[in-house]
């Protein structure tokens, strides 16, 4: 009992720093993305992020590393077996650095060709396109060698050590943008590429001396352990049909929109995911911090405390998200046009589709990571990961070839979610006894139901005032209350409240009631 309080009071402080650095990164790189796209220009800023598209394409192999890197230190920390974990970050390692060079080699020779020859960019922006391209690259090189020491941060907890980065990097980030908006240079693309390029090494540099420092097992041997390597590997290409369906369903539609509707209509793709990815990311906070509780209790074979993270993480990490999620959506023409200084074609509308497509999808994160706990992802990977990418691309870019509007392939991707959904529980199911029925009603739509009825008054709200900063900031307000409120009478089981009546009467008085 005591180890329980005292995880979940490690998954509170974590979540807490986490949730800090992301609401740092989200106002720094929300208001980011208005320098930047007033400084490039619609058609630059979307040529900057259909070029991303093309590295990031490249990097589902690294991204499958990614995820088992981080389920088998953890695992290892779980199990307390320090020489073993040092073998694991040394197999981790090696793998990374040999997939850096296949990646360098495949992306200067198919995707270079691919970049001059089939991108959509627009007339003499050629040589700009190519230099952006030869950065992203380079970043792409030094952050695959990066993931293993990133995901033994994770493993560790350690998550105050990105609220403190996040807060450095939000205030150098933001004089770097401001100095491209005033600096006279000659090509500002180039000028905003070399300046993230630069950051992002650096970054990735601090990271490595401060895991080196602080974990024993980041020290770098040759690892001759052929079964780990056997393991990692063996869950690594399981896990790449996964992969390969998650990249491919955000970069294949940003090239497919480049290919038909051209750069701008990609910039409004861009904003909309700027603020997504904002929101996103401090609602998966509490994913992130529980996650690794999810591993060690699997691997302690704790089967209880397995399931109730799993349901506690879907269930708070929706509220969290919901919480920012419902004024913007609400709000998402004035929220954009106060921000930005030109709103890109389509914008708003991208916004609307993406949250309510997020609000479902976080639901399974955390089924995905209990899957991802027992090390078999087989099953998971062959059914959810075979359907989204044998269906979702075929079927937008049938419909953008029957002349369809550019925002069907966001209903087409509604109805993908909800059926990858529903298999990525039963992947579960196969692995533990997991009842999906229950998980169901309390978890999805218990929430829904929470979230329909705190909707309601901010929905009148909106609809009974005239557009303005007063309605704006209004909205945001009775949204955030009556959230909190719902949340609070009947979005959480009784157990739930008392702890955090007891919370606040500690922080209140001193001691607990």
């Amino acid at each position: 009992m005591m180890v329980m309080e005292s995880d979940n009071k490690r998954i509170a402080k974590n979540t807490i720093f986490l949730y800090l650095r992301s609401f740092l990164m989200m106002v720094i790189g929300l208001f980011s993305s208005r320098v930047i796209l007033q400084a490039l220009g619609v058609d630059d800023y979307g040529l900057y992020g259909a070029i991303g598209s093309i590295v990031a394409m490249f990097t589902i192999i690294n991204g499958t590393l990614a995820v088992g890197t981080s389920r088998f230190l953890t695992f290892e920390l779980g199990k307390g077996d320090k020489e073993r974990l040092n073998k694991t970050f040394n197999a981790s390692f090696t793998m990374h650095v040999l997939v850096a060079i296949a990646l360098f080699i495949m992306m200067e020779t198919i995707g270079l060709w691919f970049v001059n020859n089939k991108m959509s960019i627009p007339h003499g922006r050629e040589f700009a396109a190519n230099v952006v391209y030869q950065l992203s690259i380079l970043s792409c090189m030094f952050s695959l060698t990066q993931v293993p020491y990133g995901a033994t941060i994770i493993a560790h907890e350690k998550m105050d050590i990105y609220a403190y980065v996040g807060l450095s990097e939000a205030i150098v980030k933001l004089a770097l943008i401001v100095l491209l908006l005033y600096a006279p240079f000659s090509d500002k693309l180039i000028a905003y590429a070399i300046i993230i390029a630069l950051w992002s090494i650096a970054l990735q540099i601090f990271y490595r001396v401060y895991c080196y420092k602080r974990f024993e097992e980041t020290h770098l041997k040759l690892c001759k352990d052929k079964d780990i390597y056997k393991g990692m590997l063996s869950y690594s290409l399981w896990d790449m049909v996964g992969q390969f369906c998650a990249t491919g369903n955000s970069q294949g539609i940003n090239i497919l929109i480049n290919m038909f509707f051209g750069v701008a209509v990609n910039a409004a793709r861009a904003v909309a995911y700027q603020v997504e990815g904002a929101v996103n990311q401090l609602a998966s906070n509490f994913t992130t911090s529980v996650n690794p509780q999810i591993v060690k209790s699997y691997a302690r074979g704790d089967m209880d405390r397995f399931f109730e993270l799993i349901y506690e993480s879907g269930k708070y990490s929706y509220y969290l998200m919901f919480l920012l999620a419902l004024p913007i959506f609400l709000e998402a023409e004035y929220i954009l046009n106060l921000w930005l200084v030109e709103v890109p074609e389509y914008a708003v509308l991208f916004l609307r589709f993406v949250i309510c497509i997020s609000l479902y999808t976080i639901f399974s994160r955390s089924v995905i990571n209990g899957v991802h706990a027992t090390g078999d992802v087989k099953t998971l990977n062959l059914t959810s990961g075979v359907y989204s990418a044998g269906t979702f691309i075929p079927m937008v870019y049938l419909a953008y070839k029957l002349g369809l509007p550019v925002w069907s392939c966001f209903v087409i991707q509604s109805f993908n979610r909800i059926i990858c959904s529903m298999l990525e529980v039963r992947a579960l199911c196969k692995q533990v006894k997991f009842d999906v029925l229950d998980y169901f009603k309390k978890v999805y739509l218990h929430s829904i139901a929470v979230s329909a009825i705190a909707a309601v008054v901010p929905t009148l709200v909106f609809s009974m005032m005239p557009s303005s900063f007063l309605r704006l900031t209004i909205t945001v307000v009775v949204s955030v209350l009556s959230t909190l409120l719902c949340v609070y009478t009947i979005g959480i089981s009784r157990s739930m409240r008392l702890k955090i009546n007891d919370m606040i009467a500690s922080k209140l008085f001193g001691r607990y009631i």
